[in-house]
Formats: C-alpha cells, structure tokens, sequence
C-alpha cells in the first residue's frame, strides 16, 4: 500500500511539473563594456600594477558596482572627493571626466594623479573650450548633476552654460535669439531625444554651432539602435545594469518607447518574475559599463525557469579599441 502510494504521488508531481516553458531569447549585439570602459577600469589595474595598493579612485570609475566590488577587491580605494585621499597617493579620475580644477587641486597637494576620462568625453571638452575661445554662450544637452556634465561645465569659465533636457527648457532658455550660440551633447544621451532638442534650438536661435560629429559616442548609439531592433519584436525586455547609470537608463527609455515590459536590473536578483512572459520572447541587452559576467548571470536564471532558445541580434560589430593609459 505504502509503495502505491508513494508512486501515485510521484505520478502526481509529475503531471504539476510540465516541461519549462519555451522562450525565444534575443541578445543585443552590441551591449556592455565599450572601448572607454575597458580603458578606465584598464587604467586602474594598470596603475594597481605599477604602483602596487592603495591606489585611490575619485568617484566610480564607471557606473556599475560589479565592477567598482571587483576593483576593491584588487586594492582600489573610491573616495568621493581628493580630501578623502592621503598624502603622496595615487589617484585616478573616473572616465565620465572632471573638471581643471581638480586636477588642479590634485597637483597643488602633490598627489600622482592619472586621468581616466573617456577619449570621447575629452573630444566633447575640446569642443567647449574652442566655443569658449569663440565667444559663443554654451548650451549642454544632458542631465544635470551628472558627473559627466559637472565635469564639462568645469571647462566653461567666460560665457554662460546652461543644462538643458527637453524642448521645453529650450524655449525657456534666458537667451537672445541672435546671441552666439553653441551646443554639445552628453556621450550617453538618448539619441532621439538629443535630436529633438538639437532641431529645437536650430529654430531658437539665428547663430547657433554644433560638433562636426555627434557628441554620443559611438556605443551609445550602437546599443539604442540594436535595443530599438530587438524591443520591436519582443513581449519583454531586461536591460542589465545600474538605475544610476545614464546610459543603462536611456537604453530602458528607448525599449520602453517599442516594448511593453522593460525591466532595469544590475543582475538575476532584481528580475521581477511576474512582469516576464509565460512563453514568447525575451530581449536582453546591457549598458555600456555592465560586464557579461552580469548579462550571463541573467540568462543562467532565465534558464533555470524556462527553455531557452537564443540567438544574437545586431548588425554592427564594433572595432573601436583605445590605446591603454600611460603610466609616467
């Protein structure tokens, strides 16, 4: 009897356990690390190398704790500002770049600093300073309070600047119509949004510039048009990476605009289960400054609770390497 019904039972569990459900799975192609990334957490390592523990780091050297956690464990030190940093230290700046009066400060304390900034932050930097030499009042698309925007406004000292988001702000921007004019563009914004903003002050103003090039950087627009793709065909999208990281927030806005399901998660911990498919397709992409070690993460979980099909999406292969800091 107890062996029937030990068998009965089994039978039972097995009929409530049916085979994990099928999810088509689209990974974008490109997604996470870029070239600027690489660079700065490089450049610690580097430094880490040369010069052995503690070496110091002003603020996050990219927006993600995974790789802020991974960098503490080889002897990185974050501090928020220079005065948390001793004497005679080695310090790094973070690759969304700083102003000339911190490198500054860093000199006059004597310190060994090295600059981290992204090669395209610094390109954006330029472009300032020659509208400055210009004469030309400075208006910056991008978000207030962010390091990479502070760290620009720092290289305006003769004209005005002024932080703008929406079309709205434009109109409401304390300038003449005819006064000379420039704009540049934070590297991680919306691409679309910008070139709303962009065709706004067009009609705002008389004399305006702009950069030769666009100031997004090439990953940004690259990891919004492969998102754009995937979130068309997709019941659902993750994006992996940090909610304070300006690029991982732009990417869910753009998923969000062609999908109605978008979840912004740093890894498998911040999925919400309820808000995923019974079956259909899943999209996944990552921020600029999340590693695959976190996109993997996601999908060994995704894997766990269905059958999964995967393919990679994406039709730009990205090339863009910069050449690693030099140590003096």
């Amino acid at each position: 009897m107890h062996s029937t019904s030990v068998s009965s039972a089994a039978q039972r569990s097995l009929l409530l356990s049916p085979d994990k459900p099928r999810i088509d799975l689209i990974l974008a192609a490109p997604r996470g690390f870029c070239a600027g990334v690489r660079r700065a957490i490089d450049a610690v390592r580097d430094a880490l190398h040369k010069h052995g523990a503690p070496v110091y780091v002003r603020r996050a050297i990219v927006h993600n704790l995974e790789v802020v956690r991974s960098l503490e464990a080889e002897g990185a030190v974050f501090v928020e500002e220079l005065d948390q940093v001793p004497p005679d230290a080695v310090v790094i700046f973070s690759a969304h770049g700083v102003a000339p009066s911190i490198a500054a400060e860093a000199e006059s304390r004597k310190l060994t600093f090295y600059d981290a900034v992204c090669p395209l932050v610094a390109k954006v930097h330029r472009e300032v300073e020659r509208h400055q030499r210009d004469g030309r009042q400075l208006i910056l698309i991008g978000h207030r309070g962010h390091p990479e925007i502070e760290g620009t406004l720092g290289h305006v000292k003769s004209v005005s600047a002024h932080v703008v988001k929406s079309v709205e702000e434009v109109e409401r921007l304390p300038l003449s119509r005819d006064v000379p004019a420039a704009y540049a563009v934070q590297t991680t914004y919306s691409v679309d949004d910008a070139h709303a903003i962009v065709e706004a002050l067009r009609e705002r103003f008389t004399n305006l510039v702009g950069p030769a090039s666009s100031d997004i950087c090439y990953a940004t627009t690259n990891r919004q048009a492969a998102v754009r793709e995937i979130a068309a065909r997709a019941d659902a999208m993750i994006v992996v990476g940090e909610d304070f990281s300006s690029n991982a927030c732009r990417l869910a806005e753009v998923a969000a605009s062609h999908c109605p399901s978008v979840q912004l998660v740093a890894g498998p911990d911040g999925i919400d289960w309820t808000e995923l498919p019974p079956t259909g397709t899943i999209g996944i992409t990552a921020a600029a400054s999340t590693p695959e070690t976190s996109v993997q993460a996601v999908v060994s979980a995704l894997g766990q609770r269905y059958d999964l099909r995967v393919e990679e999406l994406g039709s730009l292969a990205e090339s863009t390497v910069f050449k690693r800091m030099a140590l003096a």
